[in-house]
């Protein structure tokens, strides 16, 4: 079972720790850090742009929708499938940016 992580940690203890580190152990230490912190940029921006598209499209078919006649339900299954490729997609590449999470 995973540790819990502390409710707040002391960025005195931080430094120093960090400062006790080999020069190699810093630079990975950097490096990870680094790739995490643009790894988690693109997931942000994933979701910002998947609830935008959501919007948009479910506002497309709703108009649709209105303006059609017959069976047209089906329109409202396009913003999902627009949204699910979006968030794919966009996790995709933030693992190939800043690599698979290690907590599992």
């Amino acid at each position: 079972m995973a540790k819990a992580a502390p409710e707040s940690i002391d960025s005195k203890a931080l430094e120093e720790a960090i400062a006790k580190l080999s020069p190699e152990e810093a630079a990975f230490f950097l490096q990870s850090l680094e790739g995490k912190l643009k790894k988690r940029k693109i997931q942000l921006t994933g979701y910002l742009l998947a609830m935008g598209v959501w919007l948009v499209a479910m506002l497309g078919a709703l108009a649709f929708y209105g303006a059609s006649d017959g069976f047209v339900i089906w329109v409202f299954l396009v913003p999902f499938a627009l949204l699910g490729a979006i968030l794919y997609f966009f996790g995709k590449w933030a693992t190939k940016v800043g690599g698979p999470d290690k907590t599992r």
